[in-house]
């Protein structure tokens, strides 16, 4: 079952029967801007089983290990509306970990924020892992880029990659630090960008999607402090953020917030040109 919300210019859809998930994003009138995957899009793992991906937005925990990470949210999930916006939440899966995503309207865009809490009776370390699907025939945007000027003598900042990657990939193409990759049918491909990239987007049929994502801020961070990542695959184009590894005590949680601003744009050019300043109006 799904329930029809709105936030500010936004009008979304959350699931009640699996999640917590946000599985349509709309500008006002506009086309659905998230991936609305078929049933046989899956992960199957023997440690965790089946998980479905459906698209949209999701909460996953990170490092990535399958029986903590790919744990099914197949369960009830409760939607609570507020004046600004609303927050969904689902029950303890069967990795020990509670997950919750409120989103709330803030001038012309959403804050998302992400909480994570560990329901289980040890101490565990682990990450949030936010994930937003996109259909392809668009293309993602990924900075790559330091925290502030510094000594140009010393390097300020990485590129990712995972061990899958092909960098001679002729999706991926750079404009200056701004790499760009089309999401197109072909091999796994997965880069990241550390220490602060800032945002990341994905353009496509005239609309520009836009997230601004936390800097990594000298904590200990996974995948080699990979704070944004972009992954693309057969069926869809992911634009993830991850947060800082913490150390969870039974009943405690961490958040992890993202700003999200959609607008149209006609072209890719139109919205290179606007990705750094903000969503073109």
């Amino acid at each position: 079952m799904l329930v029809d919300l709105e936030a500010g210019r936004y009008k979304l859809q959350v699931a009640t029967t699996y999640g917590p998930r946000i599985v349509s994003l709309r500008l006002e009138e506009g086309p659905e801007l998230f991936a609305r995957l078929a049933e046989h899009v899956v992960i199957e793992h023997p440690d965790s089983g089946v998980y479905r991906f459906h698209g949209g937005h999701r909460l996953w925990v990170a490092p990535e290990v399958p029986s903590v990470t790919y744990a099914s949210d197949s369960h009830a999930c409760q939607v609570t509306s507020s004046p600004d916006g609303f927050t969904v939440s689902g029950p303890a899966d069967v990795a020990g970990f509670a997950k919750e995503i409120r989103v709330t309207s803030q001038g012309d865009g959403l804050l998302v924020d992400h909480r994570l809490t560990n329901v289980g009776l040890e101490l565990v370390e682990a990450a949030a892992w936010s994930i937003t699907q996109f259909p392809l025939g668009g293309t993602a945007l990924m900075p790559v880029s330091g925290l502030e000027a510094g000594d140009p003598f010393q390097a300020d900042a990485s590129v990712i990659v995972w061990p899958y990657t092909n960098m001679a990939d002729p999706r991926l193409s750079w404009i200056g630090r701004l790499a760009l990759i089309e999401a197109t049918v072909g091999p796994r491909f997965k880069i990241g960008s550390a220490p602060g990239p800032g945002r990341l987007g994905y353009h496509r049929e005239g609309y520009l999607f836009v997230k601004e994502v936390p800097a990594g801020n000298g904590c200990d961070y996974l995948d080699r402090g990979a704070v944004g990542q972009i992954f693309v695959e057969d069926n869809f184009c992911e634009l993830e953020s991850l947060g800082p590894l913490t150390r969870l005590q039974p009943g405690e949680s961490l958040s992890h917030r993202e700003t999200w601003k959609a607008a149209e744009s006609a072209s890719l050019s139109h919205a290179r040109q606007h990705f750094f300043d903000g969503v073109a109006a």
